[in-house]
């Protein structure tokens, strides 16, 4: 008899596990579920095999268990200017678990969205989603700009000069 059990149970399915005759060869099968990583067989608490696929002769009565892992990801976080803002909200999570980033300008800036790869992903500063992979998210700002215009009141008074457009604080 070989008996085979998941750890945890919703980490994946076992396949394989049964009655055998004495001799013949017993083909083991682990697959992860979506989220989940296989680590190991395990009898007895030690480790028997680090392949989802393990095959052995049947000579005994074995209880064996594929041992899997809650995948994990990381969240990486930048400001595009770094002086732009900050960023809040990084770090390492399990899969399916939500995730809140922050981003909050300085000064003289706006928030204009966050992006991954070039596309947009969020034009709110609070952004949120349910983890499923390794993210890196840029948070872009833009600094304030100040359109200027002058003018001579009479027209005839003179000339004006200066008006243009002007950064922040410049």
């Amino acid at each position: 008899n070989i008996s085979v059990a998941a750890n945890p149970l919703i980490g994946g399915i076992i396949n394989g596990g049964g009655t055998y005759f004495h001799g013949s060869t017993v083909n083991l099968t682990a697959i992860p579920n979506v989220g989940y990583s296989f680590v190991n067989w395990t009898e007895n608490g030690e480790i028997v095999s680090t392949s989802p696929d393990y095959s052995f002769t049947a000579l005994a009565d074995r209880t064996l268990i594929a041992n899997f892992s809650l995948n994990t990801y990381s969240v990486n976080l930048a400001a595009n200017p770094e002086n732009g803002g900050s960023v809040s909200g990084g770090g390492s999570f399990n899969h399916g678990e939500l995730v809140v980033v922050n981003a909050v300008n300085n000064e003289g800036y706006i928030f204009l969205n966050w992006s991954e790869n070039g596309n947009v992903v969020s034009y709110n500063p609070e952004y949120s989603f349910t983890i499923q992979s390794n993210r890196n998210l840029i948070a872009n700002f833009q600094l304030i700009t100040f359109n200027i215009q002058v003018s001579a009141n009479p027209v005839t008074g003179g000339f004006v000069g200066g008006g243009g457009t002007y950064n922040y604080g410049q």
